[in-house]
């Protein structure tokens, strides 16, 4: 699996730099994000229990459970900015993301289509941060976390093992 001591200090530096630019909207921009993940990918609403029967957006994005997970969304996704420069601490994170998601019984299909939705993400909330190059290096890290979080939803979705307690 890919990592990201695979990416430059240049690719870094603009993924924080385009980071921060959307880190400071966060509440804004949890739900925008969400937002766009209904309206490219809408079966995964239903994922959402306290979403079912809702079909207006604007009725979705004001449900406070949905704004409590566009905050969680966003404070993930800056421990993981936060942990570029340390792998062995990003891939465990990353796994843990995967495992807390099987319990929910997310498929890893879900995980797919979200590059796009992090790309568009990324190139309209980034503002002038935003480049080709930002782009690309969002790619790469996209690329090199992805499969971690899919190895933690197998993980977290294969049954519990029992153990034996020998009698005695």
């Amino acid at each position: 699996m890919a990592d990201t001591t695979q990416l430059s200090d240049e690719e870094k530096e603009a993924i924080r730099a385009s980071w921060e630019i959307i880190y400071e909207n966060k509440k804004q921009n949890g739900l925008a994000f969400f937002r766009r993940l209904f309206t490219e990918v809408p079966e995964a609403k239903a994922l959402f229990k306290n979403l079912l029967g809702l079909e207006d957006m604007d009725k979705m994005l004001k449900n406070p459970r949905l704004k409590a997970h566009g905050a969680r969304l966003m404070s993930s996704l800056n421990s993981l900015i936060e942990y570029l420069d340390d792998w062995d601490i990003l891939a465990q994170v990353l796994s843990d993301l995967g495992r807390s998601h099987a319990k929910n019984k997310v498929p890893t299909k879900y995980f797919e289509e979200l590059e796009p939705v992090l790309i568009w993400f990324v190139k309209t909330k980034s503002g002038k941060a935003y480049s080709d190059f930002v782009e690309a290096s969002w790619i790469k890290v996209w690329n090199a976390m992805y499969p971690h979080i899919v190895q933690g939803i197998k993980e977290g979705s294969k049954p519990a093992k029992t153990r034996k307690i020998k009698k005695k």
